[in-house]
């Protein structure tokens, strides 16, 4: 099978944090200069997947291919991780967060399970409606449509709904994946290098 991406790659970045002298500053604006790790390793992850929904839709690999990519993937992504210490753990279990919607859209890419017609900042709307009635899995699986629709080329104004949805909860953080994922597919994806087999 491919590999898009790698235990050893997922290792170096947590490494990386170890090394880091990170430290959250609730008085800082963002995360700072320490702290930039945490986009990277979160961004990389999403270039990975974004790499395999660009390969599905130019029929280089298969549906099956794609599904297998992104179930080891997150197998080796949102598996625990060893404690460091609480500032690290913080951050490193929100880029998890994040993550598991960036997941939930390449699952729901796949699958071909979203409609063309719907708008990406209705979805993520209704997902905060959810999750505000206690409803999670309703919530999780329209934060899935909404990043398939960003996967498929839909353009995601997330000021439109940051303001309108609470600030400490899954559909924000769900609402930093997507973000990332329209910032990395905006960047532009090389797809004729080949799956990262020999990387790292």
């Amino acid at each position: 099978m491919l590999t898009f991406y790698s235990q050893e790659r997922w290792n170096n970045w947590i490494n990386q944090v170890k090394e880091s002298k990170f430290k959250i500053d609730p008085n800082a604006e963002g995360l700072g200069r320490e702290g930039i790790v945490f986009l990277d390793m979160e961004e990389d992850v999403i270039l990975a997947l974004c790499k395999i929904t660009g390969k599905l839709q130019l029929g280089t690999i298969t549906k099956e291919e794609a599904a297998n990519s992104i179930q080891s993937m997150k197998e080796i992504v949102l598996a625990k991780v060893e404690p460091m210490d609480e500032d690290k753990d913080i951050m490193i279990e929100s880029v998890q967060s994040a993550l598991v919607g960036a997941f939930a859209a390449a699952e729901c890419f796949v699958a071909g399970d979203y409609d063309p017609k719907q708008k990406v900042e209705d979805l993520v709307m209704e997902a905060a409606k959810a999750e505000e009635a206690g409803d999670m899995d309703k919530a999780f699986e329209l934060m899935g449509k909404a990043g398939a629709l960003i996967l498929a080329g839909k353009k995601f104004d997330s000021d439109k709904v940051y303001e309108k949805i609470p600030s400490e909860s899954f559909v924000a953080e769900g609402v930093d994946g997507l973000d990332t994922i329209a910032a990395v597919l905006a960047g532009g994806i090389d797809y004729t290098d080949e799956p990262d087999e020999e990387e790292e």
